[in-house]
């Protein structure tokens, strides 16, 4: 019997240390068959709207506002727009500095653009459907994590 308990107890404990390097092997990534961690995005809605006879953008979902100022942050992070034309005129979204823009929007249409920079910028975004009006800007920030601001301010 003294035999069967060491054997039992010998069995548990390489259980439990298999056990472990199974799970030490699969968090290191090496048996996923995609990356677990997805790139950051950021996603902002903006409404085109007539408020007292004047186009505005009206946030709508991420900033709120009137023709909302945004921030974005350097780097591979997404910032997704999506544009909705909730006004009676066609109107389209163009950004300066990236040269992106929407399709033109009729009434109830909507499009999504995405702008990525790599550096800190300062970006407009117009209603360019009849000629070019500037409506806000994006500005574009290098954040740096807590624990590196921290290390440099000692």
């Amino acid at each position: 019997m003294n035999g069967d308990k060491k054997f039992l107890i010998f069995g548990l404990v390489g259980g439990f240390v298999a056990l472990a390097a199974i799970f030490g092997y699969a968090s290191m990534g090496y048996v996923r068959p995609f990356n677990i961690f997805w790139p950051e995005e950021v996603r902002q809605t903006l409404e085109f709207r007539n408020v007292g006879g004047e186009t505005v953008v009206v946030g709508t979902v991420g900033n709120a506002g009137t023709n909302p100022d945004l921030i974005m942050r350097t780097g591979d992070f997404s910032y997704i727009i999506t544009v909705k034309n909730k006004d009676t005129i066609p109107h389209q979204l163009y950004v300066d500095g990236v040269d992106i823009k929407t399709k033109l929007l009729l009434p109830e249409e909507e499009d999504k653009i995405i702008i990525r920079s790599k550096n800190d910028a300062m970006f407009n975004y117009y209603d360019i459907s009849d000629g070019k009006k500037f409506l806000g800007t994006i500005q574009v920030v290098h954040v740096i994590p807590i624990d590196r601001l921290e290390a440099n301010n000692k």
